[in-house]
């Protein structure tokens, strides 16, 4: 199942890619935003702060004994794991974080998309969908 990436930046022209699927997304978070996302217990929290665990860790292993560390650009967050996102949601956080949108569309909804988005986003769109219209069919 092929998912349409539009990214809308503040400033400049949008860009579209194509993942092939959510375990795709997550990949680009890793490479692109350095994406982390990880369960961790009392020995991991030991591991990486010493004996200088974060208070926001540290009343969670206490509690719970296990944390969801979820990170990116340099943006580090932990959380019980029952009330953390599921990990393609974090990552698309990550990859749209510093965008003015961010767009995840089935190859369907790009379509659907490509008739009513705003102009600049209908020209980056309309263009992907003539270069890559195997993705989208003969009749794209």
């Amino acid at each position: 199942m092929s998912i349409i990436i539009i990214e809308v930046p503040h400033q400049r022209s949008p860009s579209v890619w194509f993942a092939k699927d959510e375990q795709h997304i997550i990949q680009m978070a890793r490479r692109v935003e350095d994406f982390f996302y990880e369960e961790w217990n009392m020995e991991n929290a030991v591991a990486v702060f010493g004996d200088e665990i974060p208070a926001e860790y540290s009343d969670i292993l206490t509690k719970d004994k296990t944390v969801m560390v979820i990170s990116w650009s340099g943006q580090t967050e932990c959380y019980r794991v029952e009330d953390a996102d599921s990990e393609i949601d974090a990552a698309k956080e990550a990859i749209g974080h510093d965008l003015s949108n961010c767009y995840f569309l089935t190859v369907d909804e790009a379509k659907e998309f490509a008739l009513t988005a705003h102009a600049d986003v209908q020209i980056a769109l309309n263009k992907f969908i003539a270069e890559n219209d195997y993705l989208f069919g003969v009749d794209a």
